[in-house]
């Protein structure tokens, strides 16, 4: 037997056009209405009980009945309570019974058309505006201002130190007399008080607590990246790359490779251990290096174009922790070039300047010509190409000796009859190397510029119409290198094009 009495289901049925509803079909929809009633009610008192209320209101009951995908009762809800009346339905010969409605209220007409409108509610928007930028905290008004800033701190120390006292711009602190009334010294360097006799603030220091693993693993992991064992020093440069658990241990590595490099430009395999390990972090994917950047780049830019990396730079290999250097550097400019737009561009300039300035040594020409050569054909068709000329008196060994580094005294002077002198062969490395950065650039711009061009079958301009051109465009040396190679018969409009970049 259902609580909804058969008579209601069949009042209802009648309402919507269905008259003369059987018995059986009538109790069975009024079990089922309870049934529906009751599961509706139930999730109704967890959005009450959710709410943190215990009185179940109308809006609980809609979003149970969204919750079941049925439509929610709208016009119902309201913050007044709602006044049931009863009344009688049947005749004596049928039967009579209670029903429920809500009384509607009479509203006037006028009353209605002479209120004025709601305000229209405001819709949900998102808008984006920067914290700071690089660095600096642009004034704003969604950003706080420093004299908030400061007021913010000064409440956060004080909460951390009841008997701070404030520090007004301005006005003596009377730190010392509160110090001597609490029988404390302030010239003793209590780290607790915020501010010293003169009303300069005093910075609590916060040190970075590391547990004992992990200092024990920075130890282990240094000492096997500097040590001379080759399968301890690629052991522990596999656990730089792979380990997930080095957050915490980021900023030392970061300082670690700023201080080694500083302090050991003379010892070649410092330096070389030290960008094996910046490699292995920018490898891992499960560090966020991207707020050390700023410490890394320059201890980067010095192991590549650095005036003199190691103690022999005619026995050690510096060309190579150079190169390193460079791929470090193109690396970081392909992976977080897109969030930081001034990167590349700040790189470029560093070694633009480096390679113009006729004082830098040539070590530090090969740095920057390996740099711009690697950032891409345009970068070294903009920015090379056309300095290519100046540049070629550096580079020509058969030069006089104007053209030539002054400081050194080991050069052979060129005689008046302008006989060929053996040079230093430590400059003539130098000049060699400069040589084959170049040559790897220009051949790599070459062949782009042909391959823009199409497929030459046959080319227009033989090797002899552009020879001249080209040695007036890029120097006499490099455009006999250029036209010494393999198959340049067939890069004609490669060379068509570097020209016209001088031009």
């Amino acid at each position: 037997m259902s609580a909804f009495p058969a008579s209601t289901i069949k009042d209802i049925a009648e309402s919507v056009g269905i008259p003369n509803l059987k018995d059986d079909v009538a109790n069975s929809l009024a079990q089922d209405v309870e049934y529906r009633i009751h599961e509706i009610v139930q999730e109704a008192m967890k959005f009450m009980r959710h709410g943190k209320r215990t009185k179940l209101t109308v809006d609980d009951i809609n979003n149970a009945l969204r919750v079941r995908n049925v439509e929610p009762l709208y016009g119902f809800s309201s913050a007044d309570p709602m006044r049931f009346r009863r009344t009688t339905v049947g005749t004596g010969a049928t039967g009579t019974s209670d029903v429920y409605y809500v009384e509607d209220e009479e509203l006037d007409f006028e009353t209605i058309l002479s209120t004025p409108l709601p305000k229209v509610p405001l819709e949900v928007t998102y808008t984006a505006h920067w914290l700071a930028i690089e660095g600096v905290q642009p004034a704003i008004p969604q950003n706080p201002t420093p004299v908030d800033a400061k007021t913010d701190l000064l409440n956060k120390r004080i909460k951390l130190d009841p008997t701070a006292q404030p520090v007004i711009p301005g006005i003596k602190s009377n730190t010392h007399n509160n110090a001597n009334t609490n029988g404390i010294n302030p010239s003793n360097g209590n780290l607790n008080n915020t501010s010293n006799g003169d009303g300069a603030e005093i910075k609590p220091l916060v040190k970075h607590v590391l547990s004992k693993e992990l200092q024990m693993y920075y130890e282990r992991i240094t000492s096997a990246v500097l040590s001379h064992d080759e399968v301890l020093r690629a052991t522990g440069i596999s656990s730089l790359q792979n380990d997930p658990g080095l957050h915490q241990l980021l900023p030392y590595f970061v300082q670690l490779v700023a201080e080694k490099v500083t302090q050991n430009t003379r010892n070649l395999p410092v330096l070389v251990a030290m960008m094996a390990m910046v490699r292995a972090l920018l490898d891992n994917d499960n560090l966020f290096i991207e707020p050390y950047l700023h410490q890394l780049m320059p201890t980067i830019l010095t192991c590549v174009v650095g005036k003199r990396l190691g103690e022999s730079p005619a026995q050690e290999d510096h060309w190579s922790l150079r190169s390193t250097a460079t791929d470090i550097i193109i690396l970081i400019c392909n992976k977080y070039g897109n969030s930081y737009h001034t990167l590349q561009p700040r790189v470029t300039r560093t070694l633009l300047r480096a390679f113009l300035d006729p004082e830098k040594p040539l070590t530090t020409h090969y740095g920057a010509i390996l740099g711009l050569s690697r950032m891409g054909n345009e970068v070294f068709k903009t920015l090379v190409v056309p300095n290519l000329k100046t540049y070629s008196s550096v580079i020509e060994p058969d030069s006089n000796r104007s053209a030539l580094d002054q400081d050194d005294d080991e050069f052979m002077e060129v005689e008046n009859d302008h006989s060929e002198k053996p040079i230093n062969p430590i400059r003539r490395n130098e000049v060699a190397h400069c040589l084959e950065a170049l040559m790897t650039g220009l051949r790599a711009l070459i062949k782009n510029e042909t391959a823009k061009a199409g497929i030459v079958t046959k080319p227009e301009q033989s090797i002899e119409d552009v020879r001249e051109p080209l040695s007036q465009a890029i120097g006499p040396v490099l455009a006999k290198t250029v036209l010494r190679d393999p198959g340049i018969e067939q890069q004609i409009p490669g060379i068509i094009a570097v020209i016209e970049c001088c031009s």
